[in-house]
């Protein structure tokens, strides 16, 4: 299994499965094997139709206890912060269970915490055998308003096929400069301007 500081976890219909390959190996360079997998390099999970969440790795424990003693160690401090479980469909508790867990990771972590809006989000998983706890950064579903079409019959492509065209075409290097020749109605462009890109049509 490929190691790294980062654990991404994907979704997508099976109908999807191969563009999220296509595009698992633009921004990753690997062949995908898993729906959750470990990398170094850092992508923000919105800029893709298929990437829910990232949880950049703090700390490794063989159990929950252990992961208890390293936060409280350490002695993490944090304004305005919730945890959450990074739900990865293999080995997940129970939901009574995540919260427990998610609860006593809080109350070890020195600060006050909130639930409406909070700065920071830690996040706790369990994969492997192994328990992990981190920054976790989950996407924003901000990105589906783009897919009401400006008239009905609009024929332009779907917001996922503009997703990836615009990682592949980018490789998530929104330092690039991207073009669209042939840009219709402009939803790869938006998709582009949306992930960051200096994209023109």
């Amino acid at each position: 299994m490929k190691t790294g500081r980062f654990i991404y976890n994907l979704n997508y219909p099976i109908y999807e499965k191969e563009s999220c390959e296509i595009e698992v190996r633009a921004l990753f360079k690997f062949d995908l094997k898993e729906k959750v997998f470990f990398e170094s390099r850092k992508v923000h999970p919105s800029i893709s139709p298929f990437l829910k969440s990232r949880l950049e790795i703090i700390y490794k424990a063989s159990t929950f206890l252990e992961l208890i003693e390293l936060t409280t160690k350490d002695k993490i401090v944090a304004s305005d912060f919730m945890v959450k479980y990074m739900e990865l469909g293999i080995d997940d508790p129970h939901f009574k269970k995540r919260r427990e867990y998610c609860k006593a990771i809080g109350l070890v972590i020195g600060g006050l915490a909130c639930y409406t809006s909070p700065k920071i989000i830690f996040g706790i998983t369990f994969y492997k055998g192994n328990w992990y706890f981190g920054k976790l950064t989950e996407r924003s579903l901000y990105w589906k308003k783009h897919n009401k079409k400006p008239n009905s019959y609009s024929s332009s492509i779907g917001l996922s096929t503009a997703k990836v065209l615009v990682n592949i075409a980018g490789n998530g290097d929104t330092s690039k400069r991207l073009i669209d020749p042939c840009c219709g109605v402009g939803t790869v462009l938006l998709e582009g301007i949306w992930a960051g890109y200096d994209i023109i049509g």
